[in-house]
């Protein structure tokens, strides 16, 4: 295999870069044995590399003697629940893997059991990228158990596109009560509605270390955008919030926009692709918002809110503004002349 021989000639240090590169199990398992005791890799992509469950467990063995290691992406590689088994039981025993992403590998909710199981012991582990996978509310309830203080090094977990409903949201917020390390939460594109946007906000109230919660598209609408609002009140930790493709309408933006006028710590809050009419209440009431405070925040023409807040006054302002036209830039500039220590940097919209 050409790519063996490249790793070999050119040397073996840094990430290796993989990549869709076709290597199936046959190659993790030369892959494998090539980094099972090496001591110059630290990041290996593995994204979409055709391994399946065979290619998997390779990788998984060479786990358990390499200590070099510290990032390993295992995306799109249908590794299923078998190498999801083999793997968890390599980071029972590895200490210095630090990020590890499994997004779509058709992983279910007996998968994610094991990587749950595993975390127990785990003490390196600070990312586990699990989107896409669709194990619902059961497997959400496996890695709710953990947060609730078995493991105590997890800082990011995603959680994404994986049929999370307001059982596996309920779970969540009642793990993260009891959670002294864990600061983000990606809950994007599953199904908590209103009823898990209340259970996460009372958790809110109380989790004094969170400080990014994303739970776009998740079928919001003002009742949950209300709730949140509430916790925001009490909450002073949370940096960003992410609510865009939701149905949070004018009365919904309305109480977000009333709560930002006491909320200090917030700096970036996200409702593209929301309700909110650019008349409407909300709309106004976010107006008052940048016009009053040393903040930015806009929403668009077409009545998509992206919303961007700066940093509070005493640490200057530092912006991410989505979707801004000319006539937006020269209002922002306007409200922020004299308040403006930083670079605004602006992101058009993708």
């Amino acid at each position: 295999m050409g790519w063996v021989e490249n790793l070999r000639r050119f040397g073996l240090q840094g990430t290796v870069d993989l990549n869709s590169e076709r290597i199936g199990p046959l190659g993790a398992g030369q892959l494998g044995d090539l980094l099972a005791h090496n001591s110059t890799v630290d990041g290996l992509d593995l994204r979409d590399t055709i391994l399946g469950a065979v290619g998997a467990t390779h990788i998984a063995r060479m786990l358990h003697t390499n200590t070099t290691l510290q990032t390993l992406d295992l995306a799109s590689n249908a590794i299923e629940d078998r190498g999801a088994t083999a793997l968890a039981e390599a980071i029972k025993v590895n200490n210095t893997l630090v990020k590890l992403e499994l997004q779509r590998n058709g992983i279910s909710s007996e998968g994610a059991r094991y990587i749950a199981d595993a975390l127990r012991q785990n003490t390196s582990l600070q990312y586990l990228g699990f989107a896409f996978n669709g194990f619902g509310d059961a497997g959400a309830t496996h890695l709710a158990e953990v947060l609730a203080g078995q493991n105590t090094t997890l800082k990011q977990l995603d959680l994404g596109f994986n049929g999370v409903c307001t059982d596996g949201a309920r779970a969540l917020a009642c793990g993260l009560t009891k959670n002294h390390w864990l600061e983000t939460l990606e809950l994007g594109y599953n199904g908590i509605t209103d009823a898990g946007a209340l259970e996460l906000a009372r958790a809110m109230r109380t989790n004094t270390v969170l400080t990014s919660l994303g739970v776009p598209s998740n079928g919001i609408s003002d009742a949950g955008a209300a709730e949140l609002a509430n916790a925001l009140r009490d909450n002073c930790t949370l940096v960003q919030v992410g609510l865009s493709s939701n149905s949070i309408g004018n009365k919904g933006a309305k109480e977000l926009a009333d709560v930002l006028n006491m909320n200090y710590a917030l700096e970036t809050l996200y409702l593209e692709e929301n309700d909110v009419d650019e008349d409407g209440e909300g709309a106004v009431a976010l107006r008052k918002v940048v016009k009053n405070t040393f903040k930015i925040k806009w929403f668009d023409p077409t009545s998509q809110i992206a919303f961007a807040m700066g940093l509070h006054e005493r640490l200057g302002v530092r912006s991410y503004v989505h979707l801004l036209d000319q006539h937006l830039v020269q209002e922002i500039l306007r409200y922020t002349h004299d308040r403006v220590r930083r670079d605004i940097q602006f992101y058009p919209r993708s």
